[in-house]
């Protein structure tokens, strides 16, 4: 009679654990195809923006290019930075255009701080990847984007990208 409780408190605490693993499963492979919907989603909305005629295209640059500091590796006394000078495309069919351009030029500061920021989340390992540029580019442009709340900014070119 013991020996029959044991089992059913054991079997019952085996298939308990067996429900929570997968439901831990189900939840990371839910959010990973969530994630990964999203990025799909958010491509195909880039590439919709980046439908704008060339000749509608102004470019926006910063002045001066941005130096900033790549997160410290653990363990590894080198220090790295990024170096690169960024222009911004701007859709002048936009009804916003005019003023947004203006406050671009009034904002430097803001803009500069929101490109450095991107870098400064960055390890110089993230740096080799073969793609980092289109990556990063993306990554500042939604901020800045988000910053100015505007959609009259379609795209980033880097001028000069140098890590070091």
């Amino acid at each position: 009679m013991e020996k029959n409780k044991i089992f059913i408190f054991a079997t019952i605490g085996v298939l308990f654990a067996a429900v929570i693993a997968v439901s831990v499963a189900l939840f990371f492979t839910l959010n990973s195809l969530k994630s990964i919907a999203d990025t799909s989603q958010q491509s195909a909305s880039i590439a919709e923006e980046k439908k704008v005629n060339p000749k509608d295209i102004t470019i926006f640059s910063i002045s001066e290019p941005i130096t900033a500091n790549l997160i410290d590796d653990k363990g590894k006394d080198e220090k790295h930075i990024l170096r690169l000078s960024v222009g911004l495309a701007l859709d002048s069919t936009k009804k916003d255009y005019k003023a947004l351009n203006e406050d671009l030029s009034g904002k430097m500061e803001v803009l500069r701080h929101v490109i450095i920021s991107v870098i400064r989340n960055k390890t110089y390992e993230e740096m080799q990847e073969p793609n980092v540029q289109e990556l990063m580019g993306k990554e500042i442009l939604n901020k800045i984007k988000t910053e100015f709340q505007t959609e009259t900014i379609v795209d980033i070119y880097f001028g000069e990208f140098f890590v070091q």
